[in-house]
Order: structure tokens, then C-alpha cells, then sequence
């Protein structure tokens, strides 16, 4: 099977990627940037060697869009997982598409979780909705603290943590984005932008700014 998650909704669209890799037992990460179909039918032929028991799957992360480097017939118990931050035609090959286009209501989970995965423009726009919704500034900190503390942890170990294993997969996600030294330059960022609201500092700017430097660790 060949499954297809695409859209503009990063945000969603990657919780529904770390939902379905979970119930693979073996997944391989490829980037789509630059992946021809003789370098995927290599990857592919290799795998089928050495992958056994359950069932496994190729993630082909920004696909482009060319159906053309896709075999026309896949290994046994091997799946194919395209994603794409934008929307995608399917043409005539045969897919399972999930098409996440469509944006749903702000919150400040929403937004922690489009900083941590460093979609800068999401992250901007939510920022913006939510102060336009009047949410108390105070409640988006503490969100994106928390978002950048359990990434920081993950860098560990989650095990102990009364957290769902949806949940701790997500923050792991996360996570591979940062590196330690990253993390803990975002969450100095953090306070610095609390102090500045705290002394009565447009909300939007010192937001936008914050994201803005925190995209770029």
C-alpha cells in the first residue's frame, strides 16, 4: 500500500504521520529531495533482504510529487509513506491519500507543537490568531515551555513519564529537530520574551520575534 499525507496543516498532517508510523515495526526514513527512481528501487531491494517479521515501511519525507519514481510493485509486507507539506496530485497511481489542507481553531498545544517541529510560518500564524483571540499570554508561554521542556527531556528518556506512548513518539519527533545546546538557547529565548511582555511589550512582535530566532537554532 502506498499511502500519501499532504497539505498546507503541517501540524496536523505530522500527527497523523507519527500515528501511522506506530504500527509499522521497521520504518526507513528517505528524503524525497532529489530521490530518483533507480536510488528508491535500491533502497527498496536491500530492504527486502534484511526486513523481517511484521510488517515494514518506507517514509519518503517532501515528496515532490513524482509518481514516476515509484515501483510499480512493492516488496511483500512493505509499505510506501509519502509526505509533503503541500498538496500533492495523485494522478492515476493507486493511493491512500490523507489531505490535510485545512486549518482547525488556534490553541497554544497547536503552537507549541508547530515551534517544536520549526514550522516557522505556522508558528506565526497561530501566534498571531491566538492574540487576536485575546488567549492569555501567560497560557502560551507555559504551552511552548512545556513543549521545549519534554523535547529537552526526550533527549534522555521519557519511559518514566506518565505520558501516553502516542504522546511520548510525538515529543521524541520533536525533538530530532533540536540539539541540546538549541534547546536550551530556545528556552533562555522564552524567558527573555516573558520578561518583555511582563514590561508591557506588544504581544504580537515579541512573539513573532521569538519565533523567528528560535526557527533559526
Amino acid at each position: 500500500m502506498i499511502y500519501l499525507i499532504h497539505g498546507t496543516n503541517q501540524v496536523d498532517s505530522r500527527r497523523f504521520l507519527i500515528r501511522l508510523k506506530g504500527s509499522y515495526q521497521d520504518i526507513q526514513i528517505i528524503s524525497g529531495k532529489g530521490l530518483s527512481k533507480e536510488i528508491l528501487e535500491e533502497k527498496l531491494k536491500i530492504a527486502s533482504h534484511y526486513l523481517f517479521g511484521g510488517k515494514s515501511s518506507f517514509l519518503i519525507e517532501h515528496f515532490s510529487g513524482d509518481w514516476n519514481i515509484l515501483p510499480k510493485k512493492l516488496p511483500e509486507e512493505t509499505d510506501i509513506i509519502l509526505w509533503s507539506g503541500g498538496k500533492v496530485e495523485t494522478g492515476k497511481t493507486l493511493v491512500k491519500s490523507f489531505l490535510f489542507d485545512q486549518r482547525r481553531k488556534a490553541t497554544t498545544f497547536r503552537l507549541a507543537d508547530a515551534i517544536l517541529f520549526k514550522n516557522e510560518k505556522e508558528s506565526q500564524s497561530l501566534a498571531l490568531e491566538l492574540i487576536s483571540a485575546k488567549e492569555p499570554i501567560e497560557k502560551i508561554i507555559g504551552a511552548v515551555l512545556r513543549g521545549l521542556l519534554l523535547a529537552f527531556c526526550a533527549k534522555d528518556d521519557l519511559r518514566e513519564t506518565p505520558l501516553s506512548s502516542f504522546v511520548q513518539q510525538r515529543i521524541k519527533e520533536q525533538a530530532k529537530n533540536w540539539t541540546r545546546v538549541a534547546l536550551k538557547k530556545a528556552i533562555l529565548e522564552l524567558l527573555r520574551a516573558d520578561v518583555a511582555l511582563k514590561e508591557g511589550r506588544a504581544a504580537d512582535l515579541i512573539l513573532s520575534q521569538f519565533i523567528n530566532r528560535t526557527a533559526a537554532l
